[in-house]
């Protein structure tokens, strides 16, 4: 995959209960948990995680507390991470995306970053 403007931008696949959806995402290292807006959530009907239903987050915009829910899957250039623990949270405009993959993606898988080159691939660890 291709760096684009200094970013690491994916198409992601989020499976709920009974449906998914393709969103645009972007791989933020910063981040330490993956970020979806409240109305995917719902639209997928995300369960609240049983273990830690909230979380307190220090973003751009000042400490935030969200809900933690858990995704069915989420795929990313065929690598596919299940029961993954996402923040419902919706990122204040001007943000070009609404989806964010942290740390908590991140640990699940491979990240292969080339500079030089300009590419990043994901991989199944």
């Amino acid at each position: 995959m291709k760096i684009r403007a200094r970013r690491l931008l994916v198409k992601v696949r989020l499976v709920g209960r009974r449906i998914s959806v393709f969103e645009d995402a972007l791989i933020d290292t910063g981040a330490a948990f993956t970020v979806v807006p409240p109305e995917i959530a719902d639209l997928l009907e995300l369960e609240l995680n049983g273990d830690y239903p909230r979380a307190t987050l220090v973003t751009a915009s000042g400490v935030i507390e969200a809900s933690v829910r858990v995704l069915n899957g989420i795929e990313v250039d065929g690598v596919k991470v299940e029961g993954l623990s996402v923040v419902t949270h919706k990122i204040p405009d001007p943000a070009p995306l609404k989806i964010l993959l942290g740390m908590n993606f991140m640990e699940k898988v491979r990240l292969v970053v080339d500079g030089k080159k300009g590419t990043f691939d994901l991989e199944d660890p």
